[in-house]
This record gives C-alpha cells, sequence and structure tokens, in this order.
C-alpha cells in the first residue's frame, strides 16, 4: 500500500513539481546526512526520504529526521544524497523545484536542470518508535558541554558494545554523562529538573556526537527519550533515533576513590601547553611522559629512542603532594581539550604515586587516568 500511495501522489504532482526553501533543504539536508552511509549494502539507505514534509536519512542504526516548514503533505519520494547535495550546492537561489515521478525526479534549480534515476521510496526501511519514555532534558550548552567532556574517552575498538557507548546516568536532579576505554575515564554532571525515574542508558557514541552536533545548530534544548532498545533525541525540528547499546556497564564510581589526598591546583592552559611540548619527543613504542609534583611545580620528562628527550616545567596555583606518575599525554590532552572554553582557568590533579590512578577536576568536569608502567 505504501508503494502505492507514494506512486499516486508522483503522479499528482508530475505536473507542476514541488517548490521548496533552497536553503532550508540545504540545513536539513546536511542534518540529516550524517546518518546517511557512504557505502551500504543496502543501496536505498544511501538516498534520503521526503514523506508528509520531513526529511530522513538512516544507515539501520542511527536515524534522523528534519521536518521542513514549508513542504506541502502528501508527497513520498526518494532522492539520491550526494548528487541532491552536490546539485542544492551548486547554485545560490532561494528556491528548489522537484517534479518527481514513478523512477526518476526533475531537480530545477537557478538555471539548470537535472533527471535523477530514483528508488521506490515504498521500499525505504521503516522505522516506528513505540512507547518512548523522557529520561532528561537539558539546555543546548549543558548538553553539548557534556558530550563534549566525554566522548572521547569511549573505546573506539567497541563500537558494538557498552565500552562504545557514552553512559547516560540519570539519579534524581543530576544527569551524569560517562565514558570509558577501560584505561581512563571521563565524567561530567549535569542538573536537570524533569521529574523521571532513576535509569541508566547505553547511547552510541556516533549517535551521541551526531545530536551534540546538530544541538549546536539548532534548538533551545535537548530531549532524551527511549524505549528500552532505542533513544530518541529531539533537537528544534530535527529527531535523532538510535539503537541502544547491549551489555553491563562498569562501576564507574569505583573508579573515583576517596583517598585522602591533596590535589595540586593549576592552570588549565599551562598544564595543556606543557604536555604537549613534553609529548613532542614521544612515540607509538614509549608514549609515556613522566609527571613530577613537588613544591616548585610539576616536571615532565618525555623520552625515546628516535625522537630523543624533553624536559619541561609547568608553574602550579597551588602545589599538592608530591608524586611521580608516568600517564599518556594523549589522554591528558584530550581530558582538558574536553572542558569548555568558559569553564573555571584552573584544573585540580590528584596524584599519589606511581602505581595509583591521578584524578582531574575542573567544575563539574572529572577525570580518570590510570598510569603506566615506568621503564
Amino acid at each position: 500500500m505504501c508503494g502505492m500511495t507514494a506512486t499516486k501522489e508522483r503522479r499528482k504532482t508530475k505536473a507542476g513539481g514541488i517548490s521548496l526553501s533552497a536553503p532550508e533543504l540545504k540545513a536539513a539536508l546536511a542534518a540529516v546526512g550524517q546518518a546517511v552511509p557512504a557505502r551500504s549494502p543496502r543501496p536505498i539507505l544511501q538516498s534520503v526520504l521526503l514523506s508528509e514534509g520531513v526529511l530522513s536519512g538512516s544507515d539501520g542504526d542511527v536515524r534522523i529526521d528534519v521536518t521542513l516548514e514549508n513542504a506541502p503533505p502528501g508527497i513520498n519520494f526518494l532522492l539520491p544524497k550526494d548528487r541532491f547535495a552536490a546539485i542544492l550546492g551548486s547554485f545560490t537561489g532561494d528556491e528548489i523545484t522537484i517534479t518527481p515521478d514513478e523512477s526518476s525526479c526533475v531537480i530545477k534549480a537557478g538555471r539548470g536542470e537535472w533527471t535523477l534515476p530514483t528508488e521506490d521510496a515504498g521500499e525505504y526501511p521503516a522505522w516506528e518508535v513505540v512507547g518512548a519514555k523522557p529520561i532528561t532534558r537539558l539546555p543546548v550548552d549543558q548538553f553539548c558541554r557534556a558530550v563534549k567532556g566525554v566522548v572521547f574517552a569511549v573505546d573506539d575498538e567497541s563500537s558494538r558494545y557498552a565500552l562504545g557507548a557514552v553512559l547516560v546516568e540519570v539519579k534524581g536532579e543530576v544527569v551524569t554523562f560517562v565514558a570509558t576505554d577501560g584505561r581512563r575515564l571521563s565524567c561530567v554532571n549535569c542538573e536537570h529538573d524533569l521529574a523521571v525515574d532513576d535509569s541508566q542508558t547505553l547511547v552510541p557514541a556516533r549517535a551521541m556526537a551526531i545530536i551534540a552536533r546538530l544541538a549546536a545548530s539548532v534548538g533551545d534544548s535537548v530531549q532524551l527519550e527511549t524505549t528500552g532498545k532505542e533513544i530518541v533525541a529531539t533537537v528544534g525540528n530535527a529527531t535523532v533515533t538510535a539503537r541502544l547499546l547491549d551489555g553491563r556497564y562498569p562501576r564507574w564510581r569505583d573508579t573515583l576513590p576517596d583517598r585522602d589526598a591533596k590535589a595540586t591546583t593549576v592552570s588549565r592552559a599551562d598544564l595543556l601547553a606543557a604536555t604537549r611540548a613534553a609529548a613532542i619527543v614521544t612515540s607509538e613504542e614509549s608514549k609515556g611522559v613522566q609527571f613530577v609534583f613537588s613544591d616548585g611545580g610539576i616536571w615532565l620528562h618525555g623520552q625515546s629512542a628516535e625522537k630523543g628527550e624533553s624536559s619541561v616545567t609547568c608553574d602550579v596555583v597551588e602545589a599538592g603532594d608530591k608524586a611521580t606518575v608516568k600517564l599518556d599525554p594523549l589522554f591528558v590532552q584530550q581530558w582538558l581539550n574536553g572542558i569548555d572554553s568558559e569553564a573555571e582557568p584552573e584544573v585540580e590533579v590528584e596524584a599519589v604515586d606511581a602505581q595509583s590512578a591521578v584524578i582531574l577536576r575542573c567544575g563539574d568536569n572529572t577525570g580518570v587516568i590510570m598510569p603506566l608502567a615506568a621503564e
């Protein structure tokens, strides 16, 4: 029936075509295109669907829907995403006319005209969300800050397992975003005022990054809902639906020890610059940088046989406990870069010895980095 309906509507619009706002289409296509695969064993997924005023793109795991303000009802057809994007990028006009037929569509824009073969919209995979319940609603700036502060710490090699996800944990009025790959962990706390049950939801890192990118460009808030199998994020006129990951997340709070230690307070910018400088001589085989915490500051030392040796001193705001520990400088840099630019300018670094995890704190951001073995 869907295929028959689509064909009828195509014939109905054949004579005059459908006029749409080109700028609105460009923005919508840029949004949904994030879910469209460059290659797929299902070629139909390389197209975008325009149906009932909604432009959609999907790779089977993530789907993005964007509602168009002025699209007429009763339309249902597919457009090849890459060629359609190239057409939209080839002119600067305000209007585009699309005339769909049973197996092709004619696109008129500016002084150009293109005829593109298309697939049957009735064959495009449906994705119906049933029984979604809200888990949190956050202002866009808080949501983007939280995602930026954790997404780098997921395990890239476990994209379909728990460590390839960002954990969204709701406890009362606090929402915590957590990511870990087993060697380091990052978490960010946010406050919300939505009256919901406590929950834990494993959102694929790719889906979370897509939601954050959309949130940065549209909407004032991000509403997250879940069906137990899917996450549904609503941002302005866009909706992102993604399949949740299975598995048991580690007891991440156990990695935040309550220990009697005095942290070193240091400028975030100074620590980042010193870590980058010390890491210049590191290699894949010798990637560790030694951090020596003392009353006079932090001394960083890097060395590798093929690249040489570095010695960098970083001033501190307030000295903490004396300690020496070897860390992966990339982990330190990524955590520091994940902090929002408007956050506090200083960080606290809690180091106790060469065998214990280093804890970093800045406002609502917390990082845990496991030490490397001393050579």
